[in-house]
Order: structure tokens, then C-alpha cells, then sequence
């Protein structure tokens, strides 16, 4: 889909039925420098997503599962949702291959003007939609969390955290935007590490505050707001750095401006369709039992800490190199880097999917099982992580496949396929929680994402034709057969533990560093042996890392 002011792309020729699937990949150095930017991501993410571990953790122990929890977590389920619509998820996929062809066709200096007006944009949007839910937050109360209607004091809360979380939304926009040129410009490290301090405030705040409050819950939502803000601080050196300048324009009659309206409306539903169903599971959810809000939520944060390490990362280095192929129609290397990027995401997350799947258990009775939350709310939790798991595949190929579309300048198929996907994954959530309660409803969501992968990836092959042969089928059989072997492995392993014990129990703590462990050790080396390049590329990148801290060892001996 093309605004009136962009020359439709001619169509280049089609490439040869070769590449990814017959063995060619990237040079050497792209393969290095994709690997690295992921490194840089999934340390910092990595960091972002134990703090958020401990965030929740620490709200658990504090408030337990119950109506104040609830509230909480549907309350913040709105503007992080639309953080992601709006700016995180869509924003930055629209946003970055405009930003990198202007700045191939027309010089530096227009791609930072350029970037100038869509922050003003992004500002003036986000700023609305800001004051649009304060106004009418027990409105967005009623239309989200619908089964609250009967308990009045749980709707009020929500609609006053509402109130006091949604200035997160422009902070947060903010943020996403300096990711966006950032990004662009090969630099990782300052955005990767922004969610850091959003969970620090939340800690912080729960800690120092909560009991000094007539309503300890509302500690929660002060710390958002001190958290985005530290965010925004975060990157203001860095866009300095690459001379971007962080103050607005607003001239939305450019050209590029348009364009990126042209991109951005369709995939604020295209990138986000997850999070859509999300907020209709939610809706779903409202007239769960009490707690199982929370249940839901904190199943759906151990699964997000292994998308974010490993899916996410990958994606986030890959998809500037993706766009600069496309601006150069240099077809032959888009194709190998897609592939690369396909083959190194998914081979973190089959693992991650064995293992969560045959040890879920073990490790939400370890991160959950304290304080005011009981066994019976640890048992839900697991239960609704292992139908969760079973969409992890699917929903980091949604997340590299999306932006295929749109640097061919296709905004209407992920359209098409996210509305049917909302469907699909609402009728599916609400039917089989009517039997199955909150572990339906995660099932549903796993259903749900797979239909949009398959679908997706259907509609995909008119455009692989142009590409050639560029899904890596061989890599991911080894994969996809290496972690069933390995979810073996680990649930074996699992069934020594104690877990109605808790973290309590010592024994505890070395049976899951054992299975995670021998899990790992064991992938790594059944793929190895079965010649995966993946796995050699993470044994380039360890034996990289080892070499840094050795060079910073012996200067640090030298200074002393």
C-alpha cells in the first residue's frame, strides 16, 4: 500500500530458487555484526527482564493475588498496549526503513528532519489519546473489564490507576521513538536498556511507599510514572551522539511524513494484533474468579522473558539491515539475512518452548511460591504457562515476518490476517475458558497466534518469489528435534524437585540449576554434532565476550 506521494516500487526480477534453503547465508561480517547487536539487546534485556521478574515478584509477595492485583494488571494492560500500537510495535516497523531510504536517497540531514517531524507527530498523538484516558477512564473500565461492573471498589481502583498510568503512554512514545533512530543507526545499547528503569521505579516505589499509602496498590503506579521518565533522560546522550536532535516539528505535510501515515494506520492493527488479543482475553478474563487475572499475567511474564532475550533481539538487530537491502533492492542479501534472522530467533525459542513447557512447575513454584501468594495460585499460574508456551514459536515468526511486509510496502495482508486472527482468538479464548477458565484462555491465545503464522505465512509466498528459496528448513528440523530431546531431558530432571516446597527448600534451587544447565549444555551440544551453524555462531559470540573480559582484565591490571 502506497500513500498518493510515493512511486510504487517496480518489482524486481526473481531471484533463483536458491539461498537459505540450499546452504547460502550472509558474509561472515554481517552474520558477526547481527549476532552482536542481538548480544548487546539480550544483555540489557536480559537485566530489564530479571528486574521485571523481581518487579512482579515483589508485587506478588506484597499484595498476593487478589482484587487490588487485578485491577492493577487490567488497569496497565490499556496504555502499554497502546504504548506498543502506537509507538513501540508499529511506530518503529514503519518508521525505520523511511527513516534508513531517506537517508540513503537524500543525506543524513533529511533523515533527521524527518525523524524530527514524526517525533512532533508521536507527541501530539500520544498526548491526545493521554488526555482522552484520564477523561474517560471508568469508560475504558466498563469496555475492557466488564465482569468488574459488580464489585464497585475494584472498578474504582481501576479506573483511578487508569488515571494515573496513562501519562506513561507519552513517556514511553518517546522512548520508542529515539529506539526507532537509534536503531537505525546501528546503536542498541541505550534503548535495550530504557525498560530498566521503568521496573526500578516500580520496585523502588513498592518498597519505599506502599505501606505509607491509604491504598498501597497506587505505589505501583507512581513508579510507572518515575520510570518512564528516567527512560525519556536515558536517551537524550545518545541521540546527541548520533546527531539527532530530540526537539519536535510539526510539519506533517512532508512527503515522508505522509508516507509513514500511508504505513502507520494499518499497522498499528498489522504489528499489534497480540496485543489485541490480549486486551480481548482480558475483556474475557473480567469474569474470571478473582485472581486469576494476576494468574494470567504472570504466566504471560516468564514466557515475555524469553521473547524478549532471544526473539525480540534478534528481530530488533536484524530489521535494520533487512530495511537497507530493501532501499538498495539488493535482493540476494535480503533473502540470506532473513534466513539468519529466522534460524538464530527460533533457535533459542524451540528450547525455551521444551523446557518451559516440561519444568513450568518447578519455576513458577520457585519465582511465585511466598508471601500472600499460595500453591494453589503457583499450580494455576504453571498450568496456564504451558499452553502459553506452545505459541512461543509462533508468535517470534508473527514478529519476524510482519516487517517482511511492510519494507515491501505491504500494509494490507497483515491487516487482513490480524482481523481475522482477533476472531479467531477471541471465540477460541472465551469458548474454552468457559471450560478450562484461565488456562483456556491461554490456550486460546496460542491457537490463536499460530492461525496468524500460518496464515501469514501463506500470503507471504507471492513475495518469496522475488526473494527465492529463503526459509531455513533443515536448521530448524535440527532445532525443533534437538529441543524435544532436550524437554525430555529437562522434565526427567524436574520431577526430583520439591515444588510445593517452594524456593524454601534448598534442594529446590539445585535441581533447577541442574536441569537448566544439563538442558542447555546438552541442546548446545546435540546441535553442535548434528552441524547447525547457529550454534557455532553462539560459541563465536561466547568465545568473543571471553576475549572482552580478558582484554578489560589485563588493562584494568595494568592501570593498577
Amino acid at each position: 500500500m502506497t500513500s498518493q506521494d510515493e512511486t510504487p516500487t517496480p518489482a524486481p526480477p526473481l531471484a533463483p530458487e536458491v539461498g537459505a534453503a540450499s546452504g547460502a547465508m550472509p558474509s561472515p561480517e554481517e552474520a558477526a555484526a547481527i549476532y552482536g547487536r542481538a548480544g548487546i539487546v539480550t544483555f540489557f534485556t536480559l537485566l530489564s527482564r530479571v528486574l521485571g521478574m523481581v518487579r512482579d515478584l515483589v508485587i506478588s509477595h506484597r499484595f498476593g493475588a487478589g482484587s487490588d492485583t487485578d485491577a492493577w494488571v487490567q488497569a496497565f494492560r490499556i496504555p502499554n498496549a497502546l504504548r506498543r500500537l502506537t509507538a513501540e510495535g508499529s511506530m518503529t516497523i514503519a518508521f525505520i526503513p523511511i527513516y534508513v531510504a531517506v537517508r540513503q536517497d537524500e543525506g543524513p540531514a533529511a533523515a533527521r528532519e524527518f525523524a524530527r517531524r514524526v517525533l512532533g507527530l508521536v507527541l501530539v498523538l500520544t498526548g491526545a489519546l493521554c488526555v482522552l484516558g484520564m477523561l474517560f477512564s471508568p469508560l475504558i473500565v466498563r469496555v475492557v473489564s466488564p465482569g468488574f461492573l459488580d464489585d464497585a471498589l475494584k472498578f474504582d481502583l481501576t479506573a483511578s490507576l487508569i488515571r494515573w498510568t496513562f501519562p506513561y503512554l507519552v513517556l514511553v512514545s518517546a522512548v520508542a521513538w529515539a529506539m526507532g533512530v537509534l536503531n537505525a543507526e546501528n546503536r542498541f545499547m541505550t534503548p535495550a536498556a530504557a525498560p530498566i528503569f521503568l521496573n526500578l521505579g516500580i520496585i523502588v516505589f513498592v518498597l519505599a511507599l506502599a505501606s505509607s499509602l491509604e491504598r498501597p496498590i497506587m505505589a505501583v503506579a507512581w513508579g510507572v510514572l518515575a520510570g518512564g521518565a528516567a527512560q525519556v533522560l536515558l536517551q537524550l546522550p545518545a541521540l546527541r551522539c548520533v546527531g539527532a536532535a530530540a526537539s519536535p516539528l510539526l510539519g506533517w505535510r512532508d512527503a515522508h511524513v505522509r508516507r509513514l501515515f500511508g504505513l502507520l494506520g494499518p499497522s498499528l492493527i498489522g504489528v499489534a494484533v497480540y496485543e489485541l488479543n490480549i486486551i480481548i482475553l482480558g475483556v474475557i478474563a473480567s469474569y474470571l474468579p478473582t485472581g486469576q487475572i494476576f494468574h494470567y499475567n504472570n504466566a504471560t511474564r516468564v514466557t515475555e522473558l524469553v521473547m524478549g532475550l532471544f526473539a525480540f533481539s534478534f528481530t530488533v538487530a536484524g530489521f535494520p539491515t533487512l530495511s537497507e537491502h530493501r532501499a538498495r533492492e539488493d535482493w540476494g542479501r535480503m533473502r540470506e539475512t532473513l534466513a539468519l534472522t529466522t534460524s538464530a530467533v527460533m533457535y533459542t525459542i524451540f528450547p525455551a518452548m521444551a523446557g518451559l513447557i516440561a519444568a513450568s512447575t518447578g519455576i513458577v513454584s520457585m519465582l511465585y511460591l511466598h508471601g500472600a501468594y499460595t500453591l494453589d495460585d503457583a499450580l494455576t499460574t504453571a498450568d496456564a504457562l504451558r499452553m502459553m508456551a506452545l505459541g512461543m514459536p509462533a508468535v517470534a515468526v508473527v514478529r519476524l515476518l510482519v516487517p517482511v511486509f511492510y519494507a515491501y510496502g505491504d500494509a494490507r495482508s497483515p491487516v487482513l490476517v490480524s482481523g481475522l486472527t482477533v476472531l479467531v482468538t477471541g471465540g477460541l479464548g472465551w469458548w474454552l475458558s468457559l471450560r478450562y477458565e484461565v488456562v483456556g484462555l491461554s490456550l486460546g491465545l496460542s491457537l490463536g497466534t499460530w492461525f496468524q503464522c500460518a496464515l501469514l505465512a501463506a500470503m507471504l509466498r507471492r513475495h518469496t518469489r522475488t526473494l527465492g528459496a529463503w526459509f531455513p528448513w533443515r536448521a530448524l528440523l535440527i532445532q525443533a528435534l534437538a529441543a524435544a530431546a532436550v524437554g525430555v531431558l529437562a522434565g526427567w530432571g524436574a520431577g526430583f524437585g520439591s515444588w510445593t516446597l517452594g524456593p524454601a527448600a534448598g534442594l529446590n534451587w539445585l535441581v533447577l540449576g541442574l536441569v537448566i544447565g544439563a538442558a542447555v549444555a546438552a541442546y548446545l551440544g546435540l546441535t553442535l554434532a548434528l552441524g547447525e551453524a547457529q550454534a557455532r555462531h553462539w560459541v563465536n559470540l561466547v568465545n568473543r565476550l571471553l576475549r572482552r573480559i580478558r582484554r578489560l582484565g589485563r588493562r584494568g591490571a595494568g592501570r593498577s
